[in-house]
């Protein structure tokens, strides 16, 4: 992390969460939605296409290959890709007899990165666009001093970024522009607008790179570097193509501090963290099995902190988030508001 004198000044930090996108889609068809974590697999379940013909197939896939006793469609995202490694890992390691025909972890991995793609490309936001307007409130100038960190894969904020600001000061500097192991490069965007700490749907690797992200890594390797992350407007590739959705499926334990890219960005939502004036958290409820955003959130320190506003359906959220903030290293005079909707929040042009 940078020396406080290095790091960017940010005025509002915007955190997002699935809620976020939910609030902003709401309103709209079951598959132009964007499905809240506990809802997501029974979307996944559902899905039923006729093209592109790839779709049905990694969908039986996923199904066929779920072993526990509890529906796959009764879990949430998380909570189902942990359960089903879990299940995986005990068949290799001790019930061997069983374990013919179980999908590899990183194929399995392979095929969820690419069903959750496909199901976010298809959700629009609602008529009163709510990512619109919060855009143009905290982001419609030449040097906005505003940042977002999203734990989104879904591109539906993104679009709006990326009709006024270039791709790279928009994800990171190297984006979209060839190899990023270039070591001696001075970057010309070094405090990205947007800040996906997950990966989007919108971001293309290789399918080596894919699979090398999700397979289990020794912690003594040196950080992977992703050669090259290209833009890709609409669609989403076939699990066989050789072009791969660039996103983190939810993990036991994420790979994200050994990629090299990974570590760059959740290091610079440390920074931001450190420094933000104004901190708004919208629709990220800080789940336990999230270990490592929970270490992000635990550690940061701003004494200068003013304002925490909390928007989430449910308002207990807010006293979880109060209880992790009663901390010696942040400042306890900040002001904090509550708003029920991400829509009412944005509505209200604060």
């Amino acid at each position: 992390m940078k020396r406080k004198e290095n790091r960017c000044n940010v005025d509002m930090l915007f955190v997002f969460g699935a809620g976020a996108s939910f609030c902003a889609t709401q309103g709209r068809a079951e598959q132009a939605q964007a499905p809240l974590d506990k809802d997501f697999c029974s979307r996944l379940e559902s899905l039923n296409v006729t093209r592109p013909a790839w779709v049905n197939n990694s969908r039986d896939t996923i199904k066929n290959a779920w072993k526990d006793h509890i529906p796959f469609s009764s879990h949430g995202l998380e909570q189902a890709i942990i359960r089903h490694l879990g299940h995986t890992e005990f068949r290799q390691a001790i019930h061997k007899r069983a374990r013919q025909g179980v999908l590899s972890d990183a194929e399995y991995l392979n095929q969820m990165a690419h069903l959750i793609c496909h199901t976010l490309r298809k959700t629009k936001e609602n008529s009163k666009t709510p990512y619109g307007n919060f855009f143009k409130q905290h982001f419609n100038n030449k040097k906005p001093t505003n940042r977002v960190l999203t734990f989104n894969y879904d591109d539906l904020l993104d679009k709006y970024f990326l009709e006024k600001y270039s791709s790279q000061q928009v994800y990171f500097d190297r984006f979209d522009t060839g190899s990023i192991r270039v070591k001696k490069h001075r970057a010309k965007y070094p405090d990205p607008l947007l800040i996906k700490l997950h990966g989007s749907v919108n971001w293309r690797c290789s399918k080596d790179d894919l699979t090398a992200i999700v397979s289990p890594r020794n912690h003594n390797d040196d950080e992977y570097v992703i050669d090259d992350v290209r833009f890709s407007e609409k669609g989403t590739p076939s699990p066989e193509d050789d072009s791969s959705p660039l996103i983190i499926p939810p993990l036991p334990a994420k790979p994200i501090t050994s990629l090299k890219l990974f570590c760059f960005l959740w290091t610079k939502a440390y920074e931001y963290l450190h420094e933000a004036n104004d901190l708004v958290i919208c629709g990220y409820s800080l789940p336990e099995t999230d270990r490592l955003a929970q270490s992000l959130f635990a550690n940061f320190s701003n004494k200068e902190l003013r304002t925490i506003t909390i928007i989430d359906k449910n308002p207990a959220i807010m006293s979880k988030w109060r209880e992790l903030m009663k901390r010696k290293t942040i400042n306890q005079k900040a002001k904090w508001t509550y708003f029920e909707t991400f829509s009412e929040y944005v509505e209200s042009g604060t």
